[in-house]
């Protein structure tokens, strides 16, 4: 079995590749070619959570294992660890175990310029990232690889964190201007994008105005990044109807109709019928089909003894 750090895992991945198989999956998910159960959610007593991710399509199927121990990083940890497994359908082969943070950081992005083409904003001219842990910094990469014409502006916790975060991307080659929390309704926004980890509203109503948001970084049912009377008059769309119900706090905290929220899959189908103005909520809370598309990438560029 091929193994591939997080250096190979990230080099594996292309965007491009990477957002065009996270659409075709979307479609083979329409036509019933995909099996993707609900994760498995198991505490590890108070330190942490295990996460159990399957997908199954007819040629690769996947599991994804990930802990996430809030804890680690007063002792020097990666909050989140994992892997995934990549094994051949037919035979059950192991054929590639890929870095976990790094696929996911990377198909999470590649799901949010995906629905940042499909709803309107692919050729935004000035985007704001808020946050600057590791999904920031995949959005960021993101950004400068496929939509190159958008002036971006990073938003941290405070303001040098703001300003470190810009001086990191420098350093990168990409380009990006510090802002503080008080500067969100100075600019006219194209497109917003919220990575963090916070409890409470990240993320002014004012601020976003007709903008299209997408919201990656809550991912629990008590947390939100966007205030509810944004989310109220917003057309609203998530990657996983079924994950969302459980798990998306910014929309279950604003009491949604569930029956006028979309998923990615109806987007792909019929993007027509997306909107391409106005007030656009994408949450995004992650599920196995994307690390499966991943999977394939990754296959592609390594392919293994069964030719996957």
């Amino acid at each position: 079995m091929l193994r591939l750090d997080a250096g190979a895992t990230r080099e594996a991945l292309p965007w491009a590749a990477l957002l065009e198989e996270v659409a075709t999956v979307c479609r083979e998910q329409v036509a019933g070619l995909i099996f993707c159960p609900t994760r498995l959610v198991v505490p590890l007593g108070e330190a942490g959570t295990l996460l159990v991710m399957p997908a199954v399509s007819r040629e690769l199927s996947i599991t994804k294992l990930v802990t996430v121990h809030a804890g680690n990083a007063g002792l020097g940890l990666p909050t989140i660890q994992g892997e995934v497994v990549v094994m051949d359908t037919r035979s059950g082969q192991r054929l590639m175990q890929l870095d976990g943070p790094t696929l996911t950081a990377r198909r999470t992005a590649a799901v949010s310029l995906l629905a940042a083409r499909l709803l309107g904003a692919a050729d935004a001219q000035s985007a704001l990232l808020i946050g600057t842990g590791a999904q920031a910094l995949a959005h960021a990469e993101a950004l400068a690889a496929l939509m190159p014409l958008a002036r971006l502006h990073v938003q941290g916790r405070s303001v040098a964190a703001s300003k470190a975060f810009a001086g990191q991307l420098h350093l990168m080659g990409i380009q990006a201007q510090a802002l503080t929390p008080e500067q969100q309704a100075s600019l006219p926004w194209d497109l917003i994008i919220t990575a963090t980890t916070s409890a409470t509203p990240v993320l002014a109503d004012a601020g976003a105005q007709d903008a299209l948001v997408i919201a990656v970084g809550a991912y629990r049912h008590d947390m939100a990044e966007l205030p509810p009377a944004l989310v109220q008059r917003a057309a609203l769309f998530v990657d996983d109807p079924d994950g969302a119900r459980a798990e998306a706090g910014d929309l279950l905290q604003a009491g949604v109709d569930w029956e006028q929220v979309l998923g990615l899959e109806h987007l792909v189908q019929d993007p027509a019928a997306a909107p391409q103005q106005g007030a656009r909520v994408f949450k995004s809370v992650g599920c196995a089909r994307w690390d499966l598309a991943a999977a394939r990438v990754a296959a592609h560029h390594n392919p293994g003894p069964s030719g996957a």
